[in-house]
């Protein structure tokens, strides 16, 4: 009977050992599984921390960038604004001082010219060369000046910019030349015995004149694409 006491208590010892030890080690697994989750926990949350700092970061470089942008933009703007209301003031005031300048020297020479050849006819050409040299030098300090306020819009404007801008220069200069040489060729023996003589002046500066035009529009055209790019 003893024997079979011990027996059972044997058994049961061994049962509660086994439990023991299984128990032991779940509770062990239980533990790494909490360290575990403690550690992706952590991670995360380090992730998370990460992820935040970066997107505020993104979202002050965000914020500079349209401050950066509108920036830009209202001073191309202004800039271009004001560089075509200069343009438009120089020819404004370029056929204003035209009229009010060059029908008093033309009338003046009409009324010395007797196509005699004389004295009286050289100094009438004189007098109607100097009137008009004196027109457009003063036309070309208004020249100058829209010329030196390209210099302020070539520090914000691209490659392609500059490039028109000196093209417009060049063909304003151009222009001028030719609208000189027209009424200089006005004053000579030669336009007064055949005024058909004109017509190759008069193309010329026409020619020169659209190309004063055309780069205007080039300029327009690209300042408005440079302002849609921003």
């Amino acid at each position: 009977m003893e024997e079979l006491v011990y027996s059972v208590a044997g058994i049961i010892l061994g049962f509660l050992s086994l439990y023991l030890t299984a128990y032991a080690k779940a509770k062990g697994k239980n533990k790494a599984l909490e360290e575990d989750v403690s550690r992706l926990e952590d991670e995360k949350q380090r992730v998370i921390a990460k992820y935040q700092a970066e997107l505020q970061e993104l979202k002050r470089e965000h914020a500079l960038d349209i401050e950066k942008r509108k920036y830009l933009y209202e001073e191309k703007q202004q800039q271009f604004t004001k560089f075509f209301s200069m343009l438009d003031e120089f020819q404004r005031k370029s056929y204003a001082r035209f009229g009010e300048r060059f029908y008093p020297v033309m009338n003046q020479f009409l009324g010395s010219y007797t196509g005699a050849s004389g004295e009286a006819d050289q100094a009438a050409i004189a007098n109607f060369n100097t009137g008009v040299q004196d027109l457009f030098h003063e036309l070309s300090e208004e020249q100058i000046r829209i010329a030196n306020e390209t210099n302020s819009i070539r520090l914000i404007a691209s490659d392609e910019m500059d490039d028109l801008l000196n093209r417009l220069d060049e063909a304003v200069g151009e222009s001028t030349r030719d609208a000189s040489e027209m009424l200089k060729f006005m004053a000579t023996p030669e336009f007064w015995a055949d005024q058909s003589l004109i017509v190759p002046y008069q193309k010329k500066a026409e020619e020169s004149g659209m190309l004063v035009k055309q780069c205007r529009d080039n300029i327009m055209s690209l300042m408005k694409r440079e302002l849609q790019d921003i």
